[in-house]
């Protein structure tokens, strides 16, 4: 379908390949480019923590700047593909997901602006913080991903395991950056930098609370109760996927086991006509009753089949 797209001349080639980068999620290319992307995600966000540590920013300004420009400059270009290969356009500009990679530039971009106003304290923290919203770029990843992950075996439990830990890893992040900012200058505060935070961000996630770091101001206690509140949702959260795999471990899939249950079925009407006993409608419906207590098939695939089941009386 690709290949129909491919014209002659330079503008056909760079047409086919931006196409092959940013659209065609079954290329190589786009598989390249797609955990390229993530590493520099990786590597922007670990910048921006770094950043933080006291004498760091100024011992070694010109790192951080040249790199963050080089990962503004890739987040542009993949910005551009982007819209470049969507149709209609204005869907993934206003959408969701482009308003995200608007958030992971826009920032640094003001932020290269030699403007007097942008150097106050707060408005520098403001575009620090917003620098680490560029983090919800890996929640995209992994929905443009999501089909091909599905068609591959285990692919709902691999796709659960990516969202627990883009989640986990998002909260830590963004809720360590916010203590910092509200406790950063309070006198002899312990919220020294982000990666010292991020401590205290595991244990109040956890709920281990060993007290050690606490924050004292109003912002700052605000952010430990909602970072409170997540990490008891992402324990729920661990739960149903740790559930899940553990049933799959044991008894398959739920689409393997209707697969297993219509194979027992057709062998179970066979050898019953062979004797001139069939398995009847009522005792199919409750196999299949017993294997929805299981939670080995769910609600919905229970009840299309004894629908169909219904409909053969």
């Amino acid at each position: 379908m690709h290949e129909n797209r491919r014209e002659t001349g330079s503008a056909g080639v760079v047409d086919y390949w931006i196409r092959e980068a940013f659209e065609n999620q079954k290329s190589r290319t786009y598989g390249a480019v797609s955990n390229f992307v993530m590493v520099v995600i990786f590597y922007s966000i670990a910048t921006i923590v770094l950043e933080s540590l006291a004498g760091w920013e100024e011992a070694h300004e010109r790192f951080f700047r040249i790199s963050e420009i080089i990962v503004v400059s890739i987040f542009l270009i993949e910005y551009v593909g982007n819209i470049y290969v969507t149709q209609p356009r204005r869907s993934y500009i206003f959408g969701w997901w482009g308003m995200i990679d608007v958030l992971a530039i826009v920032p640094s971009l003001i932020n290269f602006i030699d403007l007097q106003q942008l150097k106050v304290a707060r408005i520098l923290r403001v575009l620090r913080f917003l620098r680490l919203m560029r983090i919800l770029k890996l929640a995209k990843r992994v929905a443009a991903d999501v089909e091909s992950i599905k068609e591959q075996k285990y692919g709902t439990l691999k796709m659960d395991l990516q969202i627990y830990l883009i989640a986990m890893f998002s909260i830590l992040i963004i809720s360590s950056t916010l203590v910092f900012y509200a406790e950063g200058t309070q006198k002899g505060t312990l919220f020294t930098d982000i990666p010292t935070t991020m401590w205290w961000a595991i244990v109040t996630m956890t709920t281990v609370g060993y007290g050690d770091m606490s924050p004292v101001t109003f912002w700052g206690r605000m952010v430990a109760a909602i970072t409170s509140l997540c990490g008891l949702a992402m324990f729920a959260m661990l739960m149903n996927v740790m559930g899940k795999a553990m049933i799959q471990g044991l008894f398959g899939s739920p689409d393997e086991a209707m697969e297993d249950d219509e194979d027992d079925e057709d062998e179970g009407t066979q050898l019953g006509a062979s004797f001139g006993v069939a398995p009847s409608i009522p005792d199919q419906i409750e196999q299949l009753a017993r294997l929805r207590e299981r939670e080995i098939i769910t609600t919905p695939q229970f009840e299309d089949k004894r629908d169909e089941l219904l409909a053969r009386m």
